[in-house]
Parts: C-alpha cells; sequence; structure tokens
C-alpha cells in the first residue's frame, strides 16, 4: 500500500513536468534558440540549465565561458538565450527556473537530427550454373538519426522496399543504413533509382539512379570470364540526383565467395544481406575487441608504474629506518665510551693525587730530619770548641 502511494506522488510531479515541457527539434550543426517567459514577480530571477545541470545563464550574467552560449534578451519575466553549432552531445532537456516566492519550472527538450549523406549504389552480378543471371543491388548512407527510410523506384514508376539493415555507431545515436534489392530481368535502357528520405530533409529527397546499360557494357567486355563480377557505376552527373558509384576491389573478393553459395541457394537476396550483415558485425566486434584489448593494456601499464612508484617508495623509507637505526646505536655508543673514558681519567688523577700526597709527605720527612740533624751538629760542635777555648 505504502509503495502504492509512493509511486503516485512521484507520477503527478513527473506529470506535470512532461505536461509543461517543450519539444524542439533542430539540424546538426544548425542555431538553436531557447526562450523563457514567465509570470512577473517580485524580486525574481531567471536561470538556464544545460541537461548535464550545469548553469548557463543567472539573469543576465554567463555562467559558462565560450562564444556557443549568448544572451539575446533578459527582463522580469523573459530570459532568451542562443546556441550555435549544435552537436549530438547538446540534446536533451533543458530547464528555465523562476525564483520568487516560490520555483516555478519550464522544461524544453532539444532532438537533434543528423541528415544522412549521399547514397552509394552498388551492383552484383551473379551467374548460375544453368546460365541464368541475377543482380543485387546495394543503396547505402552513412551516419543517420534518426534511421532513414530508404525505398527503390523501378522504371515502370513502382517504388518497393528492399531489405533494410542498420547498423549503429558506438555512440549509439547515429546509423549506418544498407538496403539491398534483387532483379531477376531487366533490360538494356532499364533504370533503377534509390531514395533516401529523413526528417532532417524537411520533405527532400536523395536520389541516386543506376543505368543497367553500364552494367551490359560492362557485361560483354568481361563475356570470357566465367566467374561473377561486382561492378559498381557512376550515373551521369544530373542537378536533381546525387550518385556515388566506385569499384572496391575487397568487395570483389567478398563476393567471389559469396557466388558459390548464391548458386546452390535459390534465395539469393537473404544469402547476400546475410553475408553484408555477417561481414558488417564481424568488423565491429573485431574494433571493438581491439579497443578493449588496448584499454586492459594501458591499465596493466598504469597498475605497473604505480607498484614500481610504491616498491621506491618502500625501499628509501627502509634506508632512513637503517639509516636511523646506525646512528641511534653509535650514539649509545659513543655515550659509552664517554663514560669509560671519563671514569678511567677520574681513577687516574685519583691516583696521581695519592701519589703526590705520599711524594710530599717522603719530602717533608726527610726535610724534617735534615734539619735535626743539622741542629744535632750545630750541638756538638760548640762543646768541641768550649774545651779549645780552655785549653
Amino acid at each position: 500500500m505504502w509503495w502504492g502511494v509512493l509511486s503516485l506522488l512521484s507520477w503527478v510531479p513527473l506529470q506535470a513536468a512532461l505536461l509543461n515541457m517543450e519539444t524542439i527539434t533542430v539540424e546538426e550543426g544548425a542555431t538553436l534558440t531557447l526562450n523563457c517567459a514567465t509570470s512577473p514577480a517580485k524580486n525574481a530571477s531567471l536561470q538556464w540549465l544545460a541537461p548535464s545541470g550545469f548553469t548557463i545563464f543567472f539573469n543576465q550574467h554567463p555562467a559558462l565561458k565560450g562564444s556557443k552560449y549568448q544572451l539575446l534578451h533578459h527582463s522580469a519575466t523573459q530570459l532568451s538565450i542562443r546556441m550555435s553549432s549544435i552537436t549530438l552531445q547538446d540534446e536533451g532537456v533543458y530547464k528555465c527556473l523562476q525564483y520568487g516566492s516560490h520555483v516555478r519550472t519550464k522544461h524544453v527538450k532539444v532532438i537533434v537530427l543528423v541528415t544522412p549523406f549521399r547514397p552509394t549504389v552498388e551492383a552484383l552480378v551473379v551467374r548460375g550454373q544453368n546460365g541464368d543471371k541475377h543482380v543485387v543491388l546495394k543503396c547505402s548512407t552513412e551516419r543517420n538519426k534518426p534511421p532513414p527510410q530508404v525505398t527503390w523506384l523501378l522504371g515502370s514508376g513502382l517504388e518497393v522496399y528492399g531489405r533494410l539493415h542498420h547498423e549503429f555507431e558506438a555512440d549509439g545515436k547515429t546509423c549506418n543504413t544498407t538496403s539491398t534489392l534483387m532483379i531477376h530481368t531487366y533490360g538494356r535502357n532499364s533504370t533503377v533509382h534509390c531514395i533516401i528520405r529523413h526528417k532532417g530533409l524537411e520533405g527532400r529527397q536523395l536520389v541516386a539512379p543506376f543505368l543497367f546499360e553500364d552494367l551490359v557494357t560492362d557485361q560483354e567486355t568481361a563475356s570470357d570470364a566465367p566467374e561473377q563480377s561486382s561492378l559498381s557505376s557512376q550515373a551521369p552527373q544530373e542537378p536533381t540526383s546525387m550518385v556515388s558509384m566506385m569499384e572496391n576491389s575487397s568487395i570483389q573478393e567478398t563476393d567471389e565467395k559469396e557466388k558459390k553459395h548464391a548458386t546452390q541457394d535459390p534465395d539469393l537476396t537473404t544469402e547476400a544481406s546475410a553475408r553484408y550483415t555477417g561481414l558488417e558485425r564481424r568488423k565491429s566486434g573485431i574494433l571493438l575487441l581491439t579497443l578493449v584489448s588496448f584499454l586492459i593494456f594501458i591499465l596493466f601499464i598504469i597498475v605497473q608504474l604505480f607498484i614500481m612508484k610504491l616498491r621506491k617508495a618502500h625501499v628509501i623509507w627502509k634506508k632512513e629506518s637503517e639509516i636511523s637505526e646506525q646512528t641511534l646505536e653509535s650514539y649509545r655508543s659513543r655515550s659509552n665510551n664517554e663514560e669509560t673514558s671519563s671514569s678511567q681519567e677520574n681513577s687516574s688523577q685519583s691516583k696521581s693525587r695519592h701519589c703526590m700526597n705520599y711524594i710530599t709527605r717522603l719530602y717533608s720527612g726527610a726535610k724534617t730530619k735534615r734539619k735535626e740533624k743539622a741542629q744535632h751538629w750545630k750541638l756538638e760542635g760548640k762543646h768541641s770548641r768550649v774545651p779549645e777555648s780552655i785549653v
């Protein structure tokens, strides 16, 4: 029950945002104008936000540098900006916010169209074992968004659809379109037109004609060759049609492989289309595998460099710790040596003091003995002199 209530509460503002959303379709490379007009309010401010969430303009002040965004008009109730050279990255939902007593929001969804390039037509002639021959026409156009509509206009005025295939590019937005058509019978003066219709063409059409006269001429010149040939012809340059038909040697090698399967299988259209699809998918798979392996290799190199830096830092730290331990041990040994030397010096000084005291004592004793002997000699001399005088 609570889940239903929460989903209902979230659905209400989403519906309100969708009802208040404006959709603008613009071609790639064109100029886009965004206009935000609101009701007047006191001390109101207007702001344009990009699909990424960054501010483009806040009132008349630009937030993003560059010449891509330009201010056209600013007032209390209107903020108009212009964007030049629109690309696929500019596609998304833009928001205009009005700050007043409460916030009002206007959503503008921008859709970028990519018009297709002029188509190219290629012809593949396949001969069967019983002598019959078929022609497979291939009309190709590159880089479209959204995918175009491809039809074939026959010489009798009948417009038919061929086997259509879309291959999207890495961005997931643009695609390459191919249409194949199988022709069983044709005349020398027959002509087939490949017609491209797209939203970005605004009602115009891209037309690529193919003349079977050129195909018959090429067959007559190459009648001695029993194998199939891949031909590409270019129609005369007319002001109302665009055609680019070129010969490709790589397509010839692929067509030679397809001939063996085409002579065994009567359904030539399905086989040729499957071959083209398989080749295109194989090329895209090889390219994707190459890119992934290259990215993995770069990531491996970055990890190895990071590990080398860590190892160098660990070695430096280890050396510093060993040096610090050695200095601490040397300091301790020096302090111990100084203590032992000081104790030895004190003991030697005490011994020398004892010796000096002993020598001074001996010297003072000898001195006193000499004085006593001198006094004694003097007394004896006196006593000896008295009798001599008396005599």
